[in-house]
């Protein structure tokens, strides 16, 4: 394979090259699969939590990322030989790779071999099976080696029914239930019954998807729009802005779990400006300096405004590549080392890495810190990666202009 930077000069070629680019990204995912569990392995005291985590930060993943990585990798070199070969050639890809792995929990290790013989048989053949056609294939294999297994798996996935909510980034959010698929075909049935009763009233004008939708809506909360629903929304928003002197978006942080994200100015004004009679309450920090606020509590725990600041603050967890929504508030340096209960020293993460944080090896620090400057945390992990998290700017903060400056004669540096 040509290694120039070169374009093709035909289609064919350029249909050609990509397949070659593709078996080549195959191929090194299989050489960082079988790193990964050579790691876990110069590891073998550590947790799959720790070890997951220092995969997530080497490939700017998240850590529940990084534990799917390491367990994928473990399973393929200890338990698939076949799929890890498949993988290796070109194949399949990662993504399917890791599909085949992850159905192959469900597998009891003594059955793993014939489950592996099976899959490379069904690669070999060289069928072009998508994503889901593979899972389902993968699926039946498994059922038919243990079928008791494949039933307590349904068991256990019915007990972990719940409802989650995910923002978009177009001002809507999806919500997500978990249910069993007896109980999700009645409520899609009754859903698209009354919507296609309703579609055929002569004045409306409604899509039949708007209608399934508003339907979902009105029956979770028992009215027929579900605009006068009290709620409550924490918005930051600059003083700039909420005047109408500025068009820089504000920021809701919602209260119930779920990844905030920035809205456009005048949404915001509408919602802080709402009807009273809808019962709404909006919290406004206006940050029209470079720092919202400066807190400080006597107490061992973030508590009350303290325990709010930092989650508006930070928004979401504040280990890099995570993102996911912060469930718990950390003392950077630990209450039991002599950690204040303060701004600087606290942190919002979700609960697994807070988890993460206390593993042998890993250590966290607050960089210096300033009145004007960005909060900025330094963590180290057992193999010695480091990485800085910053945590977002205020809607309205303009960023410093760059400025050099002579350190020493004919040396300059850039700073902010």
């Amino acid at each position: 394979m040509t290694t120039s930077d070169e374009l093709p000069a035909t289609a064919g070629e350029c249909v050609a090259m990509l397949e070659e680019l593709e078996a080549l990204k195959s191929h090194l995912a299989a050489r960082q699969a079988r790193i990964t569990a050579h790691l876990d392995d110069l590891q073998a005291d550590a947790s799959a939590r720790s070890v997951g985590a220092q995969v997530a930060l080497a490939r700017h993943e998240s850590p529940h990322r990084g534990s799917r990585l390491l367990a994928m990798a473990c399973t393929l070199v200890d338990d698939l030989p076949h799929v890890f070969q498949a993988l290796d050639d070109g194949l399949i890809n990662e993504h399917r790779a890791e599909i085949l792995a992850s159905e192959a929990e469900h597998v009891h290790s003594a059955l793993r071999p014939d489950y592996d013989t099976a899959l490379g048989e069904l690669l070999g053949t060289g069928a072009p099976l998508g994503d889901r056609a593979l899972r389902l294939a993968a699926q039946r294999i498994a059922m038919r080696l243990d079928d008791q297994a494949a039933a307590r798996r349904r068991e256990r996935a019915h007990r972990n029914r719940r409802v989650t909510s995910q923002r978009r980034e177009d001002g809507t959010t999806q919500i997500t239930a978990i249910v069993s698929d007896v109980h999700a075909a009645a409520i899609m049935q009754s859903l698209h019954l009354r919507a296609a009763q309703l579609k055929n009233q002569p004045d409306e004008d409604r899509s039949h998807s708007q209608i399934v939708a508003d339907l979902f809506v009105s029956r979770l909360t028992g009215q027929i729009t579900a605009t006068h629903t009290p709620i409550a929304l924490n918005i930051v928003i600059s003083a700039e802005a909420l005047l109408g002197d500025g068009d820089e978006p504000a920021e809701v942080v919602p209260m119930y779990g779920g990844a905030g994200g920035p809205i456009p100015a005048s949404v915001a004004r509408r919602l802080v400006t709402c009807a009273p009679e809808m019962g709404t309450r909006v919290r406004r920090l206006f940050a029209d300096t470079e720092q919202l606020v400066a807190m400080e509590s006597t107490s061992r725990t973030f508590d009350g405004l303290l325990r709010q600041f930092i989650t508006l603050r930070d928004r979401t967890c504040r280990t890099p590549w995570c993102n996911a929504p912060i469930h718990q508030h950390d003392h950077i340096t630990p209450d039991h080392q002599g950690g204040p209960t303060s701004i600087p020293n606290g942190q919002g993460l979700c609960t697994a890495c807070n988890q993460l944080k206390e593993e042998p090896g890993w250590h966290h620090r607050v960089l210096h810190h300033y009145d004007l400057d960005p909060h900025d945390v330094e963590t180290t992990s057992p193999a010695g990666q480091t990485v800085h998290s910053r945590a977002p700017d205020p809607p309205g903060l303009i960023p410093p202009e760059p400025t050099w400056t002579e350190e020493s004669p004919g040396h300059w540096v850039l700073s902010a």
